[in-house]
């Protein structure tokens, strides 16, 4: 279901706690606490920065988003805290490229990670800018995924494997606090769930795991799930979604004990805390795609001093995030982000085009490429696949589950048309998101969306040249054929 339709639900949970505060903790913070007509201001004390990011994940698994499972109370108690950004898209849908972005505020072909592979030299990143503020840097998981380590200079590196246990993921971020404290230095820690990543919970495959510990995750039968209207509702299908909903509670465990831990150390009032996914889950038409729940990831953020935090509408990007925190924390950003900063939106002020988001593929984790841009307003999306009439048809790692061996082994007439849209695809895709929120119907060459198509490649072709994209000239070449 797109976001805008769930506005006004979100906005129901603008509540705000302060919660887990000393009374010695409140007065030191006393003046951040009442600073609400300013945000973005500098403080005595420095502020912290924790970013939490759950791996694989559907922005519509959560319940302060409209799903009904109860699957993420620990989440979802926390959006009641903060701003939601309902129509946030991630830059890139894929793990490497995506986080390259997040820790860069630049789009793929600027800073260099196409694909799985190192950003540019030059483009300075989230962890360099902060530890040269004097900040203590960490990462808990997903290290790996940015690239070249000496461009992350973190302080401290928890090892992947906490990524799907949550109590011990819960201990290392403990001892990251308890370092930073004792260095006495600000903290940006970099919190990285690896749940729902696959594999599942319950799930199978090459890399299935039977050892990793539940820590009291809810483990879902496919009779209790409902399959996202995006999918087909066959019964492998069904399974599958059981097993992956079961990872995503483990995902809600350990973002419960990460947030437990917080207060516990009394840095809830100090801390700027951001919540979001990589991605999508890791599903046809989903993770490393540009269509809508590939790159759909609400963003939670709370900071010490905001306004009433409420459901902003906005259209944001992940590359949004490194100025944002900039800003908030008051260290000076770096020039050459494509990003632009949350904080008027947060002071309730209005930014010019936020009526729209553009999103991008290139390499995938096969090392092949199935290059895409899309350009997405509230009711339409413009979609480029230069990778069409190529040698490969579209295959990515979010393809070798239970889902799609469903999928493409059905004789169904309308399963097999969702199948060939996926694998061998168009490479122009117009869809109007009121008609048709799961994108099944290509609208591109129907004269009355003649309009659409010509405001829509207007606006993506002045991104692709400001940003100097390399694919320029062959989405030019695309419209020209169309």
């Amino acid at each position: 279901m797109p976001a805008r339709n769930l506005t006004a639900m979100a906005g129901a949970n603008a509540s705000v706690k302060v919660r887990g505060v000393s009374r010695h903790l409140a007065l030191v913070c006393l003046p951040l606490l009442l600073a609400f007509a300013e945000p973005a201001r500098a403080a005595e004390k420095p502020l912290n920065l924790l970013v939490i990011t759950a791996d694989d994940m559907n922005a519509d698994s959560a319940g302060w988003i409209g799903n009904t499972l109860g699957v993420t109370p620990n989440l979802d108690a926390f959006a009641r805290t903060a701003h939601r950004f309902v129509n946030s898209h991630v830059t890139v849908p894929i793990c490497q490229p995506g986080r390259s972005a997040l820790m860069t505020g630049c789009v793929p072909h600027r800073n260099g990670a196409l694909g799985f592979n190192p950003i540019k030299r030059d483009v300075p990143t989230l962890v360099e800018v902060l530890r040269d503020a004097g900040y203590y840097t960490a990462v808990i998981s997903k290290a790996v995924h940015m690239a070249p380590a000496d461009k992350f200079p973190w302080h401290a590196v928890g090892e992947q494997s906490l990524g799907k246990q949550p109590t011990k993921f819960a201990d290392k971020f403990r001892e990251v606090l308890a370092a930073a404290a004792n260095e006495k230095k600000p903290f940006f820690v970099n919190a990285n769930i690896c749940d729902p990543h696959r594999p599942f919970i319950n799930g199978t495959g090459k890399k299935a795991k039977t050892d990793d510990p539940l820590d009291g995750a809810r483990v879902f039968k496919s009779d209790e799930v409902t399959v996202p209207a995006f999918l087909e509702d066959l019964p492998r299908v069904r399974e599958e979604v059981a097993q992956y909903y079961s990872s995503v509670s483990r995902f809600d465990v350990a973002f419960g004990l990460v947030m437990k831990e917080l207060a516990a150390a009394g840095r809830d009032a100090d801390t700027i805390v951001v919540f979001m996914s990589d991605h999508g889950m890791s599903f046809p038409f989903s993770k490393a795609t540009v269509y809508y729940n590939g790159t759909w990831s609400p963003v939670l953020i709370r900071y010490p001093g905001q306004r009433k935090p409420k459901a902003h509408t906005d259209f944001v990007s992940s590359v949004d995030v490194m100025p944002s925190v900039l800003e908030l924390l008051g260290v000076k950003p770096p020039a050459g982000m494509d990003g632009r900063s949350w904080v008027p939106l947060l002071k309730g002020e209005a930014q010019p085009d936020r009526d729209f988001v553009i999103t991008h593929v290139n390499t995938v984790s096969s090392g092949k490429s199935f290059v895409q841009r899309c350009i997405r307003t509230k009711d339409r999306a413009l979609m480029f696949h230069a990778w069409v009439g190529g040698p490969d048809k579209f295959r990515v790692e979010a393809m070798s589950g239970l889902s799609f061996a469903a999928m493409n082994a059905s004789t169904d007439p309308a399963v097999r048309t969702r199948v060939k849209q996926l694998v061998e695809g168009e490479p122009l895709m117009l869809f109007d998101l009121t008609a048709d929120p799961t994108e099944r119907k290509n609208l591109v060459r129907d004269p009355k969306s003649a309009a659409d198509v010509a405001e829509l490649s207007r606006k993506l072709l002045a991104h692709m040249k400001r940003t100097e994209d390399p694919q320029t000239k062959a989405f030019e070449a695309a419209l020209a054929i169309q």
